[in-house]
């Protein structure tokens, strides 16, 4: 009789573990979010951008509850070593950059004058998701940002003949690292847009 209970308790502990199982059908949250490939890190400018870009995902897609990480490898790298460790991973294929300043004005005197202006950064990029097992892309995204601010953008002196003047870069710095944090706040909301729906 004993033996009958084992084998009804042993067999109901598999269809049990057999029930609560690991579902391979469904992917869990984990991103690694890929570096930039080689073809874009001459580019100066955009490589930077690109790089800003993927920090500023990982963050965004943290804070939307996925398990995302910087993974220190392109998509080349990682599809020449078979080692997967993310369900999915996305890549900032390219990026855009254009900014300047469409106007703006002086005030000052003779001795000290301060040019105020509208500071205006673009910025693009496509975002790549791919598939973590096979690698393969999965989608593409097109996005675009643009930011603009009043700033003061360059700084004169002068007296006694003598006139100098600097600008100060870190306006236009501010607004394009603004547009490349829009980017990646909408990469995180459409990734998890197509996670919920995959």
């Amino acid at each position: 009789m004993n033996m009958k209970r084992l084998a009804v308790a042993l067999l109901i502990v598999l269809s049990a573990a057999s029930a609560f199982a690991l579902d391979t059908t469904k992917r869990g949250n984990r991103i690694g979010v890929l570096v930039t490939r080689d073809r874009y890190t001459d580019r100066g400018a955009e490589a930077a951008m690109a790089a800003s870009i993927g920090k500023y995902l990982r963050e965004e897609l943290q804070k939307a509850g996925f398990d995302a990480f910087l993974t220190d490898v392109t998509y080349d790298e990682l599809a020449r070593n078979t080692t997967s460790a993310a369900d999915y991973y996305v890549e900032v294929a390219s990026s855009e950059t254009s900014g300047g300043s469409p106007g703006g004005v002086g005030v000052g005197n003779r001795d000290l004058g301060v040019d105020i202006s509208v500071v205006v950064a673009h910025v693009a990029a496509e975002v790549r998701l791919y598939d973590g097992r096979s690698l393969e892309l999965i989608r593409r995204f097109e996005l675009q940002q643009s930011k603009k601010a009043i700033a003061p953008t360059s700084i004169s002196i002068g007296g006694s003949g003598i006139w100098g003047w600097f600008s100060i870069p870190i306006t236009e710095v501010v607004q394009f690292r603004r547009a490349a944090h829009g980017i990646a706040k909408d990469a995180a909301t459409q990734l998890a847009e197509y996670r919920q729906a995959d």
